[in-house]
């Protein structure tokens, strides 16, 4: 009782149902420091379930915040794994992943429990994306937004169709700009190659 058993198959992808019914969790990539990595751990959310796929980023002491939160808010696509130079972060760094694993445990019961809608609007190319991706994973009354912009999008307005009824924001994580949201989202990302996140709850009806 208690143990978590890990399908560590990133090579193999051993990742049908068989093998997942018997794991707690499974790794699907060793991508895990390309700018892929939000664009395939969202693609996996229609092979295994969230909460079995383990998200790795790898943290280096030269990483700017921005690519920092690139990686950090792909590992909200699934089960968060954190590596690298933690003995080597900046005071700021080392905040931004606090920040984040905290954020993660408001939003671990909608990556458990949830259901997912993917929008995108970018290019054929995963290794030199353009545009920007978003997954949408929602409970009945609370959604996580995960977000990422990729090349060539040059801070333009997403649009982001939400489930029915009326959401208002309740947490960030991340530097984005919310223009609207209420029955769709409408936000605005700083810059190329960044990420953020945002949990949303349904507004009761008067």
């Amino acid at each position: 009782p208690g143990l978590v058993i890990e399908n560590c198959a990133s090579g193999g992808h051993r990742l049908e149902p068989s093998f997942m019914a018997l794991c707690a969790m499974g790794s699907f990539s060793d991508a895990h420091e390309t700018v892929a990595i939000p664009i395939i751990a969202a693609n996996l959310q229609r092979l295994i379930l969230p909460r079995q796929s383990q998200i790795w980023c790898v943290l280096h002491a030269t990483d700017s915040i921005q690519r920092m939160r690139y990686g950090l808010a792909a590992t909200l696509l699934g089960r968060m794994a954190l590596s690298g130079e933690f003995h080597a972060l900046s005071d700021e760094q080392f905040e931004e992943v606090k920040r984040v694993q905290a954020f993660y445990a408001s939003v671990a019961p909608i990556i458990r429990d949830g259901r997912s809608h993917l929008v995108r609007d970018m290019g054929l190319s995963w290794n030199e994306p353009r545009g920007w991706q978003a997954v949408v994973r929602h409970t009945a009354d609370e959604a996580l937004v995960v977000v990422h912009a990729f090349g060539g999008l040059r801070a333009g307005a997403i649009d982001i169709p939400l489930p029915r009824g009326s959401w208002h924001l309740q947490l960030p994580y991340a530097d984005v700009e919310v223009e609207h949201c209420a029955e769709s989202l409408r936000l605005r990302m700083p810059a190329d190659f960044t990420g953020a996140a945002l949990l949303l709850r349904k507004q009761e009806c008067a």
